[in-house]
């Protein structure tokens, strides 16, 4: 399954290259000429047209999309973008940019994750004043380390705490959050797992896919 990225601006192509660092599947919609064709000399794929028209997400693969993002400098643009890839293609998951904090609450009230952009610079400059290490290590994600974060399938692991399964837990990796519900807390040895849970695995790239295998293991 694809993931779209809708708008091929620095944003979009600087997301998209870190999804692919990743093993995603990208494509890009973009309808400028110029930002298609320096998407394409980048190495993406990217498709030409109008990304609030269905046709044109129905060309770009949105029927086998598992993830849309809408990422124009147009917030009315990505709403629209956001209610096609829900209400036409059945997207589970869809985010959005959005440029103008009054709008967050548009996207929300439709169930769109919606990335307030001038949040999201004060933010990334907040980290580099504050935890300049860490903030450098989330940057170059895909550069052989990663965080990933997923549901626990494995039924054999359920029930158990993190000391009891710490030799499934790769060398090179850690558990660093837990999530249930709407809560989220970093784990101590005496956690134990409940199914539903959610993990986020930090630390080396192939040591995070094992893990991830391991926790939720394909059917």
């Amino acid at each position: 399954m694809r993931t779209i990225i809708v708008g091929g601006g620095r944003i979009g192509r600087a997301l998209a290259e870190r999804l692919e660092n990743r093993g995603e599947y990208v494509i890009i919609v973009e309808d400028d000429v110029e930002n298609l064709e320096r998407a394409r000399e980048e190495g993406f794929t990217a498709h030409g047209g109008d990304g609030t028209s269905a046709e044109v997400l129905a060309d770009a693969g949105a029927d086998d999309a598992k993830i849309v993002v809408s990422a124009t400098e147009n917030d009315n643009d990505n709403l629209l973008i956001c209610q096609l890839a829900q209400s036409k293609f059945d997207v589970e998951k869809v985010f959005s940019r959005v440029n103008s904090p009054e709008n967050v609450s548009a996207f929300e009230t439709v169930g769109v994750t919606a990335i307030d952009a001038p949040m999201a610079t004060a933010l990334a400059i907040d980290n580099e004043i504050e935890r300049p290490a860490l903030s450098h290590w989330m940057t170059e994600l895909g550069e052989g380390h990663d965080v990933q974060e997923i549901e626990v399938t494995a039924s054999d692991l359920v029930g158990k705490s993190i000391a009891e399964i710490n030799a499934e837990i790769p060398d090179g990796c850690i558990v660093a959050v837990v999530g249930r519900g709407q809560s989220a807390h970093v784990p101590s040895g005496a956690t134990v797992l409940e199914a539903g849970d959610h993990i986020t695995f930090l630390g080396e790239s192939k040591a995070v896919r094992r893990a991830i295998n391991r926790f939720h293991p394909h059917d």
